[in-house]
């Protein structure tokens, strides 16, 4: 389908290159996938144009999405009961994006890291010469950024610190947010250290990210999950650990980053007395 689409749209556009993103492109589409097409022009064509090849190749309930600039656009139509997320991007504005991401570090945490994942994990259709020049840009890790993310990540609420005062106060919601946040900050300094991208925004597939990881706590991805299904005075003792293990992961390859926390393992918050 997206092979078709993709041969559909260089007969109408002045196409540089498409790319089948998601799961499509990854190889492990199931039932529930939809096609996720990206296609590269150095204009963004006008909605008639998309439309036109909505209906060349038998699709309905055609929709354009907001958001377009001059540099990017997004439809999605069904055919065949399949949906189809197409989206144009203009050839400068992602070239100078990963000048952004990859050299400026600008937003490096934000979901825009999902550029850099879908070029590297997508299925290059049309324009195999840019997206591979692209690629291997993204393929080569830059190391500043390696230490940008240890760094941005490397932040957590020390639940094992202050896991009484919480019990007495009927906070369990905000202990369960405290403890996502751990979770997602323990993958992104990995990440980073392993040179990995990574993004919290639309997370999946813990296990097969985790398998990236060579610089990783054993069991990693069965101890995140675990948090979520202990009392709270044995998840906070197995987070305040994967910190520990980690820490000293990072200080075995970035012995200069600061992993010093305002409340280190090991340390229990204590009631007040009068003296």
């Amino acid at each position: 389908m997206a092979r078709r689409i993709v041969s559909d749209a260089a007969d109408r556009l002045a196409l540089r290159g498409a790319l089948l993103a998601g799961s499509g492109g990854r190889g492990d589409a199931d039932y529930y996938s939809d096609v996720d097409l990206l296609l590269y022009v150095d204009e963004i064509p006008p909605m008639a144009v998309s439309a036109a090849l909505c209906d060349v190749v038998g699709g309905t309930r055609y929709a354009h999405k907001p958001g377009a600039t001059e540099d990017f656009s997004a439809e999605e139509f069904v055919v065949e009961g399949l949906r189809v997320d197409l989206a144009f991007f203009t050839v400068r504005w992602t070239a100078a994006r990963l000048n952004a991401l990859l050299d400026d570090l600008a937003e490096f945490d934000t979901p825009s890291q999902k550029i850099l994942i879908g070029l590297l994990e997508g299925l290059p259709l049309h324009g195999e010469d840019l997206l591979g020049q692209w690629r291997a840009r993204v393929a080569a890790y830059p190391e500043p950024l390696r230490k940008a993310m240890v760094e941005r990540y490397w932040r957590f609420f020390a639940l094992w610190y202050a896991g009484a005062a919480i019990a007495r106060r009927d906070a369990e919601l905000w202990r369960i947010d405290m403890l996502i946040d751990a979770a997602f900050n323990l993958l992104g300094v990995l990440a980073g250290l392993n040179r990995v991208y990574f993004t919290r925004f639309q997370f999946k597939h813990l296990r097969r990210f985790v398998a990236q990881l060579s610089l990783s706590p054993v069991g990693l991805a069965d101890r995140l999950e675990g948090l979520f299904r202990m009392d709270p005075q044995s998840s906070a003792s197995e987070l305040e650990r994967l910190v520990e293990e980690v820490a000293a992961l990072v200080l075995g390859e970035l012995p200069d980053v600061d992993v010093r926390l305002p409340f280190p393992p090991r340390t229990r918050q204590r009631p007040w007395r009068r003296q």
